[in-house]
């Protein structure tokens, strides 16, 4: 039964966190975006929000997560995840450019 509800909240984070596959509406042009900005808003603003703040237990506040935390423990999270975030989301040079613009984020 532990291994259901388990597995039940995982699916439940998971789909709080995942877009639908739409892409959420920009505020500037996309062109202007730092590619790690675009890939956190098509992957992770349903759970961290549009201003990083995070979205009480799905999602920590991010705002300033560059003066918090290395790029190598972002980058380690990511791919590990954590209790409520699931891994390797983002990959790649998507997972590059997401690093180095939440590292920029202070």
């Amino acid at each position: 039964m532990k291994k259901f509800i388990l597995s039940l909240s995982a699916i439940i984070i998971l789909s709080a966190c995942n877009s639908d596959g739409a892409e959420e509406p920009v505020s500037k042009n996309a062109s202007d975006m730092h590619r790690g900005e675009i890939v956190y808003k098509q992957t992770c603003i349903g759970c961290h929000g549009e201003d990083l703040k995070g979205r009480g237990s799905s999602g920590k506040d991010l705002s300033h997560i560059g003066s918090e935390k290395s790029p190598e423990y972002i980058r380690s999270v990511i791919e590990n995840g954590t209790r409520s975030m699931p891994s390797n989301l983002v990959e790649g040079e998507d997972l590059d450019a997401v690093v180095e613009w939440l590292s920029e984020q202070k």
